[in-house]
């Protein structure tokens, strides 16, 4: 009898604690069912947004962009020929009267008087009278070198007598240029665009008129190796292209460009020959350089021009549509998982996008290749989830 009770106790202690095992079991699968429930209804709201629409991959793709810039054509400033004064003195006369009018080679652009060049000429004659030709040789080579023509030294010797005045004559074809600052040392400052401007300023000692700023007429007074002419002869231009600010990485040396202008009928085509490594003075922005032949001189200085380039790269592409436009910011979702009802969860991204083509748009920065994105970028607003991006 004692026996028999003893089985039974250990067969009721055995069922019950195979009882509690069942229940908690059921109470573990329970929870974990539960827990994954609260992972998927609770996640997209606060991360990620639930969709089944088609996802893509970034590509490989030809991107070929169009720019358009505005210009002008220009001076070919290493065409510039400099007139100067090679000694000191007051202008007597003038033969050029305006700006950009167009002279010969040799033709008289002035007459000057200048004491200093009386000096040299009596200096020469003495030593010509005097037989020291050796003297007389060097003495005539500063003449030369002081703008005496060969005619007018050979008509001082014939005559004996000293001339007042030299003549300042051109030194090939071209249009004459007044420089719009003018300096002692012969530095021609200023735009070529610019036409003179100001006037001249009186010396308080001795009242004479100085030229200083441009402004050239006949009785002002210039000093040695002062430079206030430039001769250029227009036979190459140069056509200036100023991009915008978006475009301004873009163009290169090298690249072919199309140019309009409402000065000549058919469209050029031309290369840039330099992206100008510095600013000019006042100036904020970029500028390329094409030269052009100009023979005939129909490009005209100071003419408005259209250029178009054409850029083919290599880039990374997506379809327009999976990009969202936020303004100044631009959003793609991409895939970070699947439900277990296969619903894909997407999650924002701000991408740095480039040129658009054909319906894509090209993705500078924030994707990887491998990543998936939503096809319909539209489909997938969701306030929460941009919220999380903007902030």
């Amino acid at each position: 009898m004692t026996i028999r009770c003893k089985h039974i106790i250990w067969i009721l202690i055995l069922v019950t604690a195979c009882r509690n095992q069942t229940q908690e079991d059921h109470a573990n699968h329970d929870m974990t069912k539960s827990g994954d429930a609260i992972h998927e209804t609770v996640n997209p709201v606060n991360q990620v947004v639930l969709s089944s629409q088609k996802t893509i991959k970034l590509s490989q793709a030809k991107n070929e962009q169009t720019i358009k810039v505005k210009g002008y054509i220009a001076f070919d400033e290493r065409r510039n020929n400099k007139v100067s004064f090679r000694a000191s003195g007051r202008i007597e006369r003038l033969y050029v009267k305006y700006n950009y009018q167009y002279v010969k080679r040799g033709e008289r652009i002035a007459e000057l008087y200048s004491p200093e060049l009386s000096t040299y000429q009596e200096e020469y004659l003495f030593l010509v009278k005097n037989g020291e030709d050796s003297l007389a040789a060097g003495a005539k080579e500063k003449l030369k070198l002081l703008g005496f023509p060969d005619n007018q030294i050979s008509q001082l010797e014939k005559s004996g007598i000293v001339t007042q005045t030299i003549t300042i004559a051109s030194p090939l074809d071209g249009f004459i240029r007044f420089s719009s600052t003018s300096s002692s040392s012969g530095e021609v400052k200023g735009s070529s665009l610019l036409a003179m401007e100001g006037m001249t300023e009186t010396s308080s000692n001795s009242g004479t008129q100085i030229a200083s700023s441009g402004q050239i007429k006949e009785g002002i007074y210039v000093s040695k190796g002062q430079t206030l002419f430039t001769v250029n002869d227009c036979r190459q231009v140069w056509a200036i292209l100023s991009p915008d600010v978006n475009n301004q990485v873009e163009l290169k040396k090298g690249l072919v460009v199309t140019l309009h202008s409402e000065v000549w009928d058919e469209p050029i085509k031309a290369t840039i020959d330099l992206v100008e490594p510095v600013y000019q003075d006042k100036q904020r922005f970029t500028q390329a350089r094409i030269y052009l032949d100009n023979p005939q001189r129909k490009f005209k200085i100071n003419s408005l021009i259209k250029g178009e380039v054409v850029i083919q790269t290599q880039a990374l592409t997506v379809p327009l549509s999976s990009v969202y436009d936020l303004g100044s910011r631009k959003i793609v979702w991409i895939k970070k998982g699947t439900t277990s009802d296969g619903v894909g969860m997407f999650e924002p991204r701000e991408v740095l996008i480039g040129s658009t083509s054909d319906n894509r748009v090209e993705i500078v920065s924030g994707l990887k290749g491998i990543e998936e994105i939503a096809l319909d970028a539209g489909y997938m607003i969701d306030s929460e989830s941009i919220l999380k991006v903007m902030r």
